[in-house]
């Protein structure tokens, strides 16, 4: 829910979506952390922090559940409903890189070809 303050800026404002903002209350609606000169995003048109909007609505990671944004230039790897940190797609049984390379589903994992074949 965002609150609007009636109140005039007289400077260190900012515009967010054509609406003038103070900087102390243009905040994230989840953990209430000042947005002004810092990485944000929206959904909803609700204005969220990086690490509020990625714990919240990002896709996890299937080797180390951590959020996949496009935060920071993070690349990523996504096949059917699994996604993956592109330094984290990697064969489950030598740890080979599996970024732009075939590999085989076997279970819950990947594997390379020559790792499926043993």
């Amino acid at each position: 829910m965002t609150f609007v303050l009636l109140q005039s800026i007289q400077k260190g404002g900012l515009t967010y979506k054509g609406d003038p903002w103070h900087k102390e209350c243009f905040l994230c609606v989840k953990c209430g952390a000042q947005l002004a000169g810092q990485k944000f995003t929206s959904k909803d048109e609700e204005p969220y922090c990086a690490e509020c909007f990625a714990n919240l609505f990002a896709n996890k990671c299937a080797t180390c559940q951590k959020p996949i944004t496009g935060f920071g230039g993070c690349r990523f790897v996504t096949f059917e409903d699994k996604h993956w940190h592109s330094d984290c797609f990697n064969c489950v049984k030598c740890s080979e890189s599996l970024v732009g390379k075939g590999f085989v589903v076997i279970d819950d994992g990947v594997t390379c070809p020559n790792c499926a074949k043993n």
